[in-house]
């Protein structure tokens, strides 16, 4: 879409063609979502998890948000992205919680975050953030080899294990080292 103003454009539209591969849409809806995704991850407490850790598990989730949002499903683009983003969180409490027992003082109620409002964002906070998601999209494809990036993008379209291991003709067991691999890498 040369010469496109993506600023312009509502966030369904951006996501619809982030889905098709449109990586500045990528960029534009990323910079519009960054701090309230940092704003959800700075609300959960999780052993082993820092806040950059937790920011980039809601920026996958917000990845596959942006590639599984359907805007026929009635929902707006916000909700379903939240949505996502809180739902890994409290995956990543279950799994915390069943390796080891969390105190109730670093647990943290889902609905007690629904009264969040959107921040009025500044110029300068707005080149930062442009910034930083440049220098993030760069680094994270940099960091993947061709067969990790296939697989995440196949696990970021929605498919499951075994579907992404049929695909690739190999075994689901192995498509899971690849993503574990792959989160290590994003926790670096």
């Amino acid at each position: 879409m040369s010469g496109t103003n993506y600023g312009n454009l509502d966030d369904s539209v951006l996501a619809g063609l982030t889905k098709k591969g449109d990586g500045k849409a990528f960029e534009e809806i990323t910079i519009r979502y960054i701090k309230l995704i940092y704003s959800l991850a700075s609300d959960y407490k999780i052993d082993g998890y820092d806040i950059q850790d937790l920011a980039q598990e809601g920026m996958l989730a917000f990845l596959i948000a942006c590639n599984s949002y359907d805007e026929n499903s009635g929902a707006s683009f916000k909700n379903y992205s939240v949505k996502c983003a809180k739902n890994r969180f409290s995956d990543l409490i279950k799994k915390a919680n069943a390796k080891s027992a969390v105190p109730d003082s670093q647990k943290v109620s889902i609905d007690a975050l629904s009264g969040k409002t959107d921040e009025q964002q500044n110029v300068e906070d707005h080149v930062l953030e442009r910034e930083y998601l440049k220098t993030f999209l760069q680094h994270l494809t940099s960091m993947l080899t061709a067969d990790e990036r296939r697989v995440f993008n196949m696990y970021a379209e929605g498919y499951s294990y075994k579907e992404i291991a049929e695909q690739l003709e190999t075994t689901p067991k192995k498509i899971d080292n690849i993503l574990q691999k792959i989160k290590r890498k994003f926790r670096k």
